[in-house]
């Protein structure tokens, strides 16, 4: 039964809160990130993709920080392809794009933070044999 009459009484999340937490954060950088790449246009279809490649790489990243068990893998894996994005951008022959690292930055360090806020334990699922 809902409690919407009443207040939270601790700081954990439910799982329910959590992935409220991680779309939204998504919805927000993927937004931001698309504005951060508006400029992109004029490229060539060739940088364009590698590009793409590259902040999809980003975002994966992340986005597999938050649904992976392997949490500190994935996080050592994104701080990485965070730190190394304007290399990889310049490398590629692409004029500098300022304003991407900081937002992948910025939407990595969210959902670590997220990560370690505390959590309600769920009840183990029961067994249903198919």
């Amino acid at each position: 039964m809902a409690k919407w009459y009443a207040v939270p009484t601790t700081l954990r999340m439910s799982a329910g809160e959590y992935r409220a937490n991680l779309t939204g954060l998504n919805v927000v950088f993927g937004a931001v990130l698309g504005f951060v790449l508006a400029g992109a246009e004029d490229l060539t279809t060739r940088d364009f993709v590698y590009l793409l490649v590259l902040s999809s790489a980003a975002v994966v990243t992340i986005l597999y920080l938050g649904s992976s068990s392997y949490k500190l893998f994935y996080t050592i894996l994104a701080v990485a392809v965070t730190i190394l994005l304007p290399w990889l951008v310049e490398s590629g022959g692409l004029p500098a794009i300022p304003k991407l690292q900081p937002t992948i930055a910025t939407w990595l360090a969210m959902v670590v933070f997220l990560e370690l806020l505390p959590r309600v334990k769920e009840p183990p699922e029961a067994f249903q044999p198919d």
